[in-house]
């Protein structure tokens, strides 16, 4: 490590100064969220974007590359740049503007899901696309265009954007929107925080009604059911989410429970309210962490118990009882569970979730959970949904389904794994399909080029080099697929 290289004193009255040096008290640890890669290196977290351009000129003064980080949420080096600088956005979280009446919301890139539906839902709005976790930021959200559980109806998040503010490598302020400047816009959009940063978002929520869903869970024996139940379902649900018991057998391979939902137009403004989100259904979990740390010896036999119980409670609501539920818990109750599953796996898990097109993707699925069976590597939980394509370059989505598998990593397993996780991969690739970035780490330049094609890749690299010659943002992943040496 450099001696006495960061950026500025801890003092709050120098802030708006010229950040001159790096120091040894900015030197940090940062980790993927999965907790399978960690680094060291300089971080940062301006408030202002004069403050953010003061970082820039100190990484060029320095040599030093600079990576983004927003709410943590990308499993692997998507977010990493060992002993490069990290620029934390997590403290720019304002919302800069709201118009209740068209539903347009203007924030900073810092503010993350959950500080977005207390600002808005009471008003009578929600998000049109919303990932799992309420803790991403919505700079995030972008740079990774994540998607949600209605992705084959309302497609990934940078559909709904209105408007960005970007802040280039030189210091230059501009706005770009879909039409403005759509080769930009769609690079930027999924673009991995590569070209610059997003320092405000204009997004465009979806009115509603309730803040309660109407749900009801259909079990599926068999993997060609699901994909069935699926085709039943999309053209009168919102949302749909099949899961997958990883532990079934041969004779049961895919089967699992699909959640159907959908919005009410029955008005309930009290429902609307944030205190009514916060149900005891959340609140009684309890302790995740500490459940998880308790269950660890027995985190084979209680996987397969815990899958079976769920399966079976599904299968005995197969007569489509609906039930109502918050739409925040509906959408983030993940968040908890995460929490238990991140004290369970110390070691962590990783994960590999492809897109593949329609067509192929019931026999890639079953071959992919097939060899997982027969590896004896089980993933702990499968989640199953449904996409159609967008536009914008560097897009995972295809017109067809997903399957996420996270596989817990233990001591006895890391190598094995890491030699199966590629295997998977190259029939993913070789079935016509794409993976996920943000929980990708399998992927190197090669397999990344077939799978993308290097037309693609090449209209990416032209815009990250007419806006970023320099080469100032960089990051572990972006080294990894666009074929330069990471040096970690």
């Amino acid at each position: 490590m450099d001696q006495d290289i960061v950026l500025h004193s801890s003092n709050a009255h120098t802030r708006s100064g010229i950040f001159d040096t790096l120091s040894t008290s900015r030197w940090e640890q940062v980790e993927g969220w999965a907790r399978t890669q960690r680094v060291w290196g300089y971080v940062w977290r301006p408030t202002t974007v004069q403050e953010i351009r003061e970082v820039l000129s100190l990484a060029r003064s320095q040599q030093r590359t600079v990576v983004l980080l927003g709410g943590g949420h990308s499993y692997h080096d998507a977010a990493l740049n060992a002993g490069g600088i990290t620029i934390d956005l997590s403290q720019m979280r304002r919302v800069l503007a709201w118009n209740p009446e068209q539903g347009i919301i203007q924030v900073e890139p810092g503010a993350t899901i959950g500080d977005l539906w207390r600002v808005t839902m009471a008003d009578g709005w929600w998000f049109v696309v919303a990932p799992g976790t309420m803790g991403a930021t919505l700079g995030g959200c972008l740079s990774m265009n994540v998607h949600g559980r209605n992705a084959w109806k309302e497609g990934s998040i940078g559909e709904q954007v209105l408007a960005i503010e970007l802040l280039l490598a030189s210091g230059e302020l501009i706005t770009l929107t879909p039409s403005s400047n759509p080769d930009l816009f769609q690079a930027v959009i999924g673009g991995l925080g590569m070209i610059g940063i997003i320092t405000s978002i204009t997004l465009q929520l979806r009115p509603i009604q309730s803040g309660r869903l109407v749900t009801y869970q259909r079990p599926a024996r068999l993997l060609s059911e699901m994909f069935a139940i699926f085709a039943e379902e999309a053209s009168q649900a919102d949302y749909l989410e099949g899961w997958i018991d990883g532990y079934a057998d041969t004779r049961r391979l895919g089967c699992g429970l699909v959640t159907c939902v959908r919005f009410t137009d029955e008005p309930d403004p009290q429902s609307l309210q944030p205190y009514a989100q916060v149900t005891s259904g959340m609140a009684g979990i309890g302790h995740p962490p500490f459940l998880g740390w308790l269950l660890r010896p027995f985190l084979t036999i209680g996987g397969r118990v815990g899958n079976m119980i769920y399966y079976r409670q599904g299968v005995l609501r197969r007569n489509r009882r609906a039930y109502q539920m918050p739409l925040v818990q509906f959408h983030f109750l993940a968040d908890y569970e995460f929490r238990f599953l991140r004290a369970l796996l110390p070691a962590g898990v990783r994960t590999i979730q492809p897109f593949i097109p329609a067509e192929q993707a019931p026999a890639a699925f079953t071959e992919l959970l097939e060899r997982s069976r027969r590896a004896g590597l089980v993933p702990m939980w499968c989640c199953f949904k449904q996409h159609r394509a967008d536009p914008f370059l560097l897009s995972c989505q295809v017109d067809g389904f997903s399957l996420e598998l996270n596989y817990p990593v233990t001591t006895h397993n890391a190598r094995k794994l890491a030699v199966f996780l590629t295997e998977m991969r190259d029939l993913v690739i070789a079935a016509g399909g794409r993976l996920y970035l943000a929980k990708d780490d399998v992927l190197d330049a090669d397999s990344y080029a077939r799978s993308m094609g290097m037309d693609r890749i090449e209209r990416f690299l032209a815009v990250k080099r007419a806006y970023d010659p320099e080469g100032l943002f960089q990051s572990a992943l972006f080294r990894r697929i666009f074929t330069q040496d990471s040096g970690e």
